[in-house]
């Protein structure tokens, strides 16, 4: 886990990865070096990102990428076994644009508090 480093790239390259991997709470621009495959759940919220190039292929549990700067979804996973929150800074897609870039199981959308802020 990359977590809360400060971290401006990921400094790690990865093929399949088989735990939780969470990239969240950085300064990171690009998901270069991040796992090809996620076999549980990918965070990447919390970051620098205008675009998900680099992200993982496969997420095998959810993918969460929300309060980011995105852009544009290009770099999306191809598959996302469980859900795909994405909830972004500069734009809100839909769960059309999102469903129509990535193969989501689950819900695919904005990330809903379970308790008010």
């Amino acid at each position: 886990m990359f977590y809360v480093m400060n971290l401006v790239r990921i400094p790690l390259k990865f093929g399949k990865i088989q735990g939780i991997f969470s990239c969240a709470f950085n300064r990171l621009t690009s998901l270069e070096g991040s796992p090809k495959i996620a076999v549980s759940n990918f965070s990447c919220n919390d970051n620098d990102l205008v675009d998900l190039k680099g992200a993982p292929q496969i997420v095998g549990g959810s993918f969460y990428c929300f309060n980011n700067k995105l852009t544009s979804l290009e770099g999306a996973p191809k598959t996302v076994g469980g859900n795909f929150y994405c909830c972004c800074k500069s734009k809100r897609f839909t769960e059309e644009e999102i469903r129509a870039v990535c193969d989501v199981k689950g819900y695919a959308g904005h990330l809903v508090p379970l308790f008010p802020l």
